[in-house]
């Protein structure tokens, strides 16, 4: 990590402090979810969980794991040339038995423990990974499902506690995992969002969803 930049980052936070106060009010974590929408309408999903893991150096928290053709396709840890997770859905014990998780990555244990407690008849886990910046951190917002029962993952970026030394300009990787409340054959698709900061959930999602 480069030495922190005191000044930068109050400044920063200066110009971005009212907005994030009002935004974070829509950021939502783990609640309770219904299996039916309207048809024209997305629905959204409340009975979901996340973690995530962030890493401050080259290696991303979440890698494949390596298969012959890369080396020893037996060693538990990540390859030197590691090959990362990006968007990912893992459908059954045998995907998430496909990845690695670096020891070094603050908050690992969570998001290893969140894949490998997964019921995969009944559930499925949604994998994104990212650089961001030092001074930022990523939250989801809200997971919404469309009328086709595809669902959509709605993530948003925030400043960090002022406590945390951080470089303006130097880069982190984050991975998100979000174990979504139902089995990954009856979506045939997923889409991803990001925006600078947490939006309010739209009321039209808001009216689709129902009380498990």
């Amino acid at each position: 990590m480069a030495p922190p930049s005191t000044p930068s980052r109050r400044a920063l936070l200066a110009g971005v402090g009212a907005g994030i106060a009002t935004g974070l009010a829509g950021c939502s974590g783990s609640e309770t979810s219904t299996s039916e929408y309207p048809p024209d309408e997305d629905s959204l999903v409340t009975d979901y969980t996340a973690a995530i893991a962030r890493s401050s150096t080259d290696r991303p928290p979440i890698t494949h794991r390596p298969t012959e053709a890369d080396g020893d396709g037996d060693n538990d840890d990540a390859s030197s040339t590691p090959n990362p997770v990006s968007n990912s859905v893992l459908e059954s014990e045998d995907d998430a038995s496909e990845l690695v998780f670096a020891e070094h990555a603050t908050n690992v244990d969570a998001a290893r423990r969140l894949v490998a407690e997964t019921a995969y008849d009944s559930e499925s886990v949604f994998v994104y990974q990212r650089p961001i910046g030092e001074c930022y951190e990523l939250e989801v917002n809200y997971v919404t499902r469309d009328a086709d029962g595809d669902p959509s993952v709605q993530l948003c970026r925030v400043i960090r506690d002022a406590e945390v030394d951080c470089e303006r300009n130097a880069r982190d990787h984050v991975a998100v995992a979000v174990r979504l409340p139902f089995p990954a054959d009856e979506y045939s698709g997923f889409s991803i969002g990001s925006g600078g900061s947490c939006d309010p959930i739209p009321e039209e999602s808001r009216n689709g969803s129902e009380s498990a």
